[in-house]
């Protein structure tokens, strides 16, 4: 349970550190310009693409002045020289259809002929709800610091109006600004606070279309704060006097940041009013107090490609009769100005989300202008999140996805970032059909899920690889590495037939372990035996072995070769001797808890593979040298020698001082082998002259000579001391002499291990 806890804790730790990462990416480039793109031309234009058009308000209609227009009137088709008696006509003909307000997306900047503005000026007049459009115009700043010189350190925004006959007979005024150079179209700027909070043209359109219930919305504000309804006109004398309905609506505006709680009171109040205001004012009166309290830009809620709006061209109003129901325009919004069915012939267009891109038609001035008061009467333009919330959302979903991912592995982890992400997707978009709230979508979708899967991929790679690391390492100190690297790359061959193979095998046994394993316990006992078998075990690996197998007292290490290689059996024979030195070495240092060691080498072909079956397996080698190698090694025991060699594993390798011992029948084997005592490397200087006697003693055995072979391992006894296997023939010649084999063939048969 600790170490699950444990394991937890570490996997969400890591999750955390992913998820910070993320989530710092994810406002790093937010906060870019490239972030800003990414969320506007990206993620806003694919959740309007996946909405697709919805129906417009039915309160607000574009008549647009096109090409069918001035062919069918006769006029070129350059509008801005049509005579604006004829935009009289035009006026005279939309409130004799019950328009709510005109709205002109036209500047009319240049005089022209006295007589037609004079005629257009009385259509304004006698319409009374007619708003035209003002320009924004950027005046270069010279340095005062400079005199004599010309040094521009900048621009400052003026308002050009129309000419005065047409402003002063105008009942409100308003411009409208786009962005001049080719950049997407998302926002409308509500009030412009640099020229005094001046209101744009859809909110002096909803002021006027406003009207009939600006005297609710009075007396409302007179029980907020009735100190200051004072400076608010009372009726449409005093608004006339005020110099035009864009006053009004910027002294509101200025009153609700004077008063930063007005707005939300002004709602409370009009919810809990007299029921004598029907639903309908309700709601246009929380519109417009709305478009008060709101940001100076707004997100545009688009209704769809160009001319989904109610379009109207300019020549069918001025043709229509003098009926009340022409195209349902009574109580409506109208917005005049350049609209065109055709790219071509298209004079103001503006690149939007819902810009035809084989047609290559934009959506016009006049219709994102109507766009935005549609907006605005429906309190539907986009809410956006704050720069807070935003970087609350990327980091909140930096920290999901992370820590979601870093738990899973494999196929399902990519599945989860999918569906995650499919997840997030259907929120974000659910939310802006719904209810037209935009959260970024575009930076968590396509950079942030990316980052953390790549990041949990990478993380988990090199999990695996460390684990992988480990579990060679761990399976290294059992297995041969290129066999733990076979077994890494999957367990399908582990039952086949294995490998045939040249190989030396080692076998070691240790005298006095069953005496040390009653006196010690087991913990004692056991770390005695570790660091006797580092003493094994460090010549073996050093000179390239393998530790096929460790039982209690006794090990197995194999040299293997696909050819019969004397390097290799040159090698083990060296491993043995620095075993015999080292375990030396290891008893002088504690004489109370020695452990001699007895070793047998033999060589010949075995396999190598995987022994078991069902769910175990060891890895060993299968032949009858192992076992030879085992009955050689127990033979030290009675020849009184440390290190035993077969003839076999002795050919082809020089220097080493070796002692024949003659030929023996092991234990259950049917052959017999040739046995040497492996004595010392034959370093310089050193002469085998002392085993030339034992062997001239063993021959003489070996031919029956009793008796004088007897007397040659006595004087080998006396001369160089006490010696194993010179008492072992010293014995056995006094029992042959006795008693002497009934056949002989100078091999000596092993009646015991």
């Amino acid at each position: 349970m600790l170490q699950l806890n444990r394991n937890i804790r570490l996997l969400l730790g890591k999750g955390l550190l992913l998820g910070l990462v993320v989530a710092l990416a994810g406002i790093l480039l937010a906060s870019s310009n490239i972030g800003r793109w990414m969320e506007e031309d990206v993620g806003l234009t694919w959740l309007f693409r996946l909405r697709g058009p919805i129906s417009p308000p039915g309160e607000v209609v574009v008549v647009s002045i096109d090409y069918n227009s001035s062919q069918r009137l006769g006029l070129a088709n350059h509008p801005s020289r049509w005579p604006r008696s004829l935009h009289g006509e035009l006026v005279r003909k939309l409130n004799k259809h019950g328009a709510a307000v005109i709205a002109f997306d036209i500047f009319f900047e240049e005089s022209r002929d006295p007589q037609e503005n004079t005629l257009f000026a009385a259509a304004l007049r006698e319409a009374g709800n007619v708003i035209l459009f003002q320009s924004l115009k950027k005046k270069p700043v010279t340095n005062a610091a400079y005199p004599g010189e010309n040094r521009q350190t900048g621009y400052i925004e003026t308002l050009a109006s129309p000419i005065p006959v047409l402003k002063e007979a105008a009942f409100g005024l308003g411009p409208f600004p786009l962005p001049k150079v080719p950049a997407k179209v998302n926002h409308f700027i509500t009030f412009k606070p640099e020229l005094g909070d001046i209101p744009t043209l859809p909110v002096v359109a909803l002021e006027v279309y406003s009207l009939p219930v600006y005297s609710v919305l009075r007396d409302l504000i007179s029980d907020v704060i009735p100190e200051q309804v004072t400076q608010l006109p009372a009726n449409r004398e005093q608004l006339n006097r005020l110099g035009g309905i864009h006053k009004l609506a910027q002294k509101l505006r200025r009153l609700c940041l004077n008063n930063p709680d007005l707005a939300r009171q002004l709602i409370r109040r009009l919810d809990h009013s007299s029921p004598t205001v029907s639903p309908r004012d309700r709601e246009l009166l929380a519109a417009l107090i709305n478009s008060y309290a709101q940001p100076d830009s707004l997100y545009l809620n688009f209704y769809g490609p160009p001319q989904t709006i109610t379009t109207i061209p300019y020549y069918q109003v001025l043709e229509s009769d003098d009926q009340d129901n022409f195209m349902e325009l009574a109580g409506k919004a109208v917005f005049v100005g350049f609209s065109e069915q055709f790219q071509p012939e298209q004079k103001d267009g503006f690149y939007t989300v819902f810009s035809q891109e084989l047609s290559g038609l934009d959506v016009s001035g006049v219709e994102i202008a109507a766009t935005a008061f549609a907006n605005l009467l429906t309190r539907s333009t986009l809410k956006t999140t704050s720069a807070t919330t935003d970087m609350l959302i990327y980091f909140a979903w930096a920290i999901l996805i992370s820590l979601v991912l870093r738990a899973l592995s494999g196929p399902i982890l990519i599945i989860a970032a999918l569906l995650l992400g499919l997840a997030y997707h259907q929120l974000g978009y659910e939310l802006f059909r719904q209810v037209h709230y935009w959260i970024p979508l575009a930076i968590p979708l396509f950079w942030q899920a990316p980052l953390a899967l790549i990041g949990a991929l990478l993380w988990n790679y090199l999990d695996a690889q460390r684990a992988r690391r480990n579990i060679r390492h761990a399976f290294g100190q059992h297995l041969p590495i290129d066999v733990v690297d076979q077994l890494a790359q999957g367990m399908e061959h582990i039952g086949d037939s294995g490998q045939h193979v040249h190989a030396i095998v080692l076998a070691t046994d240790a005298q006095q372990y069953t005496r040390l394993s009653e006196q010690l316990a087991p913990a004692e006992l056991h770390e005695l035996m570790n660091r006797y078998y580092e003493t094994l075990f460090g010549p073996i690996r050093l000179s390239g072995g393998i530790i096929s197998d460790v039982v209690g007292d006794a090990s197995l290490a194999i040299w293997t070769s696909t050819q019969s290689d004397p390097v290799q059996r040159q090698l083990a024979c060296d491993a043995a001797l620095e075993i015999l030195s080292s375990v030396e070495y290891f008893n002088q240092q504690q004489p109370a808890h020695a452990l001699p060691t007895r070793l047998g080498l033999h060589f010949g072909e075995v396999i190598m593979g995987h022994v078991g079956a069902m769910d175990h397996y060891e890895y060993r080698a299968v032949g009858d040298i192992v076992n030879t190698a085992s009955r050689i090694e127990g033979l030290n025991k009675q020849l009184g020698t440390r290190i035993l060699v077969s003839k076999e594993v002795l050919q082809g390798v020089e220097g080493f001082i070796t002692r024949e011992l003659g030929s023996f029948l092991l234990l259950g084997k049917s052959k017999p082998l040739s046995l040497y005592e492996l004595v010392a490397q034959d370093d310089q200087g050193k002469v085998n002259k002392p085993y030339a006697d034992f062997v001239g003693s063993l021959h003489m055995f070996q031919v029956q000579h009793w008796d004088e072979a007897a007397k040659g391992f006595e004087n080998f006894i006396s001369k160089y001391g006490e010696d194993g296997p010179s008492r072992y023939y010293l014995d056995l010649c006094r029992q042959y002499f006795a008693s002497p084999p009934a056949e002989w063939d100078g091999v000596i048969q092993v009646e015991k291990k």
